[in-house]
Order: C-alpha cells, then structure tokens, then sequence
C-alpha cells in the first residue's frame, strides 16, 4: 500500500526549489520570437493545444472510471493530465529529430492558456470523484499557475539581456530538473517499486493507456490536419510528455499538506511512463525517419 509520508519538509522544500530554477531555466530557453512563431503558424500550434487539452484529460477520465481510480489517485491523474507541456517534451522532439522550434511553441504556448484550462478540466472532469473532505481549490490552481509565470518571464528577461547568461540559466535549470528527477526517485522509489513493476496495478496501467493513447492520438490528429512528419512527432510527444514539475508544484502551493503526498503518487508515475514510453517513441521516430 502507499505510504502516505512518502516526503518529509525539506524533501517538498527542496523540490519547490528546484522546480523554480527548473521554470527559470525553461524561460530562459524562451524568446519573443517563439511567440510570435506561433502565431505565424496557428494552425500547428492549436492542432496541438486541442491534443493536450483535448485527448489528454478525456483520457485521463476514461482511465480514472474505467480502472476504478478513486480519491487521490483520480485526482492526482486529472492534475498530471491537465498540465501543459514541458521541457520533457522539448528534450524528446530535439532526440527525436522533430520541429524542435514547433515544440518549443507549443509549450510556451501551453503555459499560458493553463492558468485558465487547467481549473476548467479540473471542475468538467474530476469535481465528481474528488473526496468531499478534499475540495479542489480552483482559484488557488489558477493563481499558482498564473505565479509560475513569473520566474519564466525572469529567466525570459535574463535571455533579453544576456544571451550567455541565459545559456548558463538554461544549463542550471537543466541540472535542477535532473535532480527533481532524482530527488523523487530517492524518496519515493521504496514506496512505488510495486507499480513500477507490475503491470497488474491499475494507476500503472491507467498511466501507460493515458501516455500511449495521448501520443497516438496526437500524431493521429496531427496527421489528419496534413501537418508533415517532424511537426506530426512534435504534436504528438508535447500531448504525451506532460509538465511533471507544474503539476507538483500545483500540489505543494495549493493542496492541504495532509494531502500532498498521496496527490504526488500518480504525478511521479506518470512521469515516469512518459519517460519510458518517449524513450521508445524517440527511438521509433529515428529509426524510421519518414513516420
């Protein structure tokens, strides 16, 4: 069973601080121009907005009634599924050998059109299982999300006014997701071992449906709107590879601390399918070039 005491206070303290760093380091990567790229080329841009915000969380639902999630373990799935995109996504279109640029606009994209999506699906799809002592603070989601524009449009600032120093920004908030990715797996891997290995456990496989059906969804679509392959590879990994650091800090800021930890077990899951299945998804896109 899970352990509800998964993290302590210094634990939560030190993954506040390095998601921070992480958002500073992902502004830093950001520039007017990816905005304004968007808008160039909407149609791409939106055909990936209706994919995270589309199939993701209806997945999520299908998964959450179709497994019998309950309690936190639903919730924790919406709240993963409801995220935008993030560098994961990035990371995996440049392995990938996608339009790294068409990615990278889409989650700069997504960042923003969360603070008013993520709190709509949130009430559309998991305000009817959410335990009744556990209320889903809307409006305290929508302000932590609008705060974690801030240090992007920090790291945003800094790139305007240095283009080294914004490398070396970059650099850090690389290294601070990379030790996110550590830190959870130190204190949580005792507690998660048994759905990381069993495929028989139903937020495992609730996990690998969302994930696998999302990416394949997402190319679908893409395909289907006449995007080409580098663009179709993008769509689908940033509908897939959802913002793990977001969703967890969403969680830190806004829940009770009673029930934090338990909210956190489908976010780490989910981040580490997708880190799984974008591996093999990236491996795929290079071997066959054309797809």
């Amino acid at each position: 069973m899970y352990d509800a005491g998964m993290l302590s206070g210094l634990d939560k303290a030190l993954i506040a601080a390095l998601t921070l760093t992480l958002m500073v380091g992902m502004g830093a990567s950001l520039t007017p121009a990816d905005y304004r790229r968007a808008l160039e080329r909407p149609r791409a841009v939106l055909i990936g907005l209706l994919s995270q915000f589309g199939w993701v969380p209806f997945l999520a639902y299908l998964a959450v009634r179709g497994l019998g999630l309950e309690g936190t373990d639903a919730l924790g799935l919406m709240l993963m599924a409801c995220t935008s995109g993030g560098n994961a996504s990035n990371m995996f279109s440049y392995f990938s050998r996608a339009d790294l640029a068409l990615s990278i606009s889409m989650t700069a994209v997504s960042t923003l059109v969360s603070v008013v999506m993520m709190p709509v699906l949130l009430y559309v799809y998991a305000a009817s299982f959410a335990q009744s002592e556990m209320q889903i603070p809307y409006f305290a989601v929508m302000g932590t999300l609008a705060l974690m524009l801030a240090p992007i449009a920090a790291g945003m600032w800094i790139r305007r006014r240095s283009l080294d120093a914004a490398k070396r920004v970059e650099r850090v908030g690389g290294l601070a997701g990379a030790l996110l990715l550590v830190v959870l797996l130190i204190t949580s891997v005792s507690d998660q071992l048994d759905l990381l290995i069993s495929a028989r456990d139903e937020s495992l496989v609730a996990c690998v449906f969302v994930v696998v059906s999302a990416m394949v969804l997402g190319y679908g679509l893409a395909r289907l709107a006449g995007l080409g392959p580098r663009q179709r590879r993008a769509v689908s990994l940033e509908t897939g590879v959802q913002n793990a650091p977001l969703a967890i800090a969403v969680i830190l800021a806004t829940f009770p601390e009673a029930d934090q930890d338990a909210l956190l077990k489908l976010p780490f899951l989910y981040a580490m399918t997708a880190l799984c299945v974008g591996t093999v998804a990236t491996l795929a896109y290079r071997r066959f070039p054309s797809a």
